[in-house]
């Protein structure tokens, strides 16, 4: 996930919007990422000897002048927001610091410990950084209100803070925007009306991390809009089949996300909840019974469960493996019974 960075940006704030900079004299190694589509070039940011004082000098300078430490100080908070920040939150899950703790939560944490420190150093600067940790937890709100410090200053990034501020209002407002909900129909139609907005939003900020914000907001309204099928399936006229639809749509739609496994595992648990529903509602061992009918509904949570469990490196295999088991124990006691 790239940052949209203003041409010649003081480097401290560079490192926030971009993953390939370092506050550091010496480039930082490159992060590899999956291919992305190509993105427009941007100015080299300049050296971090003409920021950052303190950088300049040898170790012994540094321990000895307070200024330095301040700076150092800074240095270790805005490197690790940059080491972990600039992944694509829609197709990767929320990048973790060396503690293993939400990146940009620990930021924050950081930050404020930061201020209480060092009161009144580089105020525009952890405002901008504040306001970039904000947007990555989609808190519109609070990330507004952090660039408009840094847009009615004086300080180089204010041109930046203030297309952000731009940017985030129109996120902010539509993220605001109600929902109709006189009938199911209503509700669902407002659902779309509200997703096409998001896309619309995506396209304006191709390869950016608008977008990816974007995508994930859309994927969001997609999620609401299953949840309210599977609540409501029994009201809704062919609600099962809506359900069904509704799923293979978020499946095929958001093949890039970073929730593409648990998708399939919570579709694999609603054909589950389908199987033994229908076993409640047909005795196996009466004459209603049907074993095909229970078999392929079966069929169908068995497939999505094995998909997620043949794959390596994700968090959903070793739930998608039990489920598997439990749920091939389940049919074959049934089974047994419908002889």
């Amino acid at each position: 996930m790239k940052w949209i960075v203003a041409p010649l940006l003081l480097l401290v704030c560079s490192v926030l919007v971009s993953s390939g900079c370092s506050l550091r004299s010496r480039p930082s190694p490159a992060v590899k990422q999956p291919p992305l589509a190509p993105t427009a070039p941007r100015s080299e940011a300049p050296v971090a000897s003409t920021i950052i004082p303190g950088l300049t000098g040898t170790k012994g300078e540094a321990e000895s002048n307070p200024q330095y430490v301040t700076e150092e100080d800074l240095l270790k908070v805005v490197n690790e927001f940059q080491r972990a920040a600039a992944k694509d939150t829609y197709r990767f899950p929320i990048p973790k610091d060396v503690t293993g703790a939400n990146v940009y939560k620990a930021t924050l944490t950081r930050l404020q410990d930061y201020e209480a420190k060092h009161p009144g150093a580089y105020g525009e600067i952890l405002a901008f950084t504040r306001g970039r940790a904000y947007e990555g937890l989609q808190e519109y709100e609070k990330a507004i209100a952090q660039y408009q410090v840094v847009s009615q200053s004086k300080h180089a990034l204010k041109e930046e803070a203030a297309r952000a501020v731009e940017i985030l209002t129109h996120f902010r407002d539509l993220k605001r925007a109600p929902l109709t909900t006189t009938t199911p129909l209503d509700y669902l139609k407002s659902l779309d009306q509200q997703i096409t907005s998001w896309q619309e939003l995506q396209k304006l900020y191709p390869n950016t991390t608008y977008e990816a914000l974007a995508k994930e907001e859309e994927e969001r309204l997609d999620q609401a809009k299953v949840a309210f099928l599977v609540i409501n399936r029994h009201r809704i006229e062919d609600g099962n089949e809506s359900v069904v639809l509704a799923y293979s749509q978020l499946l095929a739609k958001h093949k890039e996300s970073k929730y593409q496994y648990r998708y399939q595992v919570e579709f694999g648990d609603f054909y589950f909840t389908l199987a033994q529903e229908y076993v409640a509602q047909n005795d196996p061992q009466g004459l209603q019974f049907d074993s095909s009918t229970f078999e392929g509904v079966g069929r169908s949570a068995l497939q999505l469960y094995a998909r997620v469990a043949q794959e390596d490196g994700i968090i959903e295999k070793l739930e998608a493996k039990g489920k598997l088991e439990a749920l091939e124990a389940y049919m074959a006691k049934v089974g047994k019974l419908s002889r």
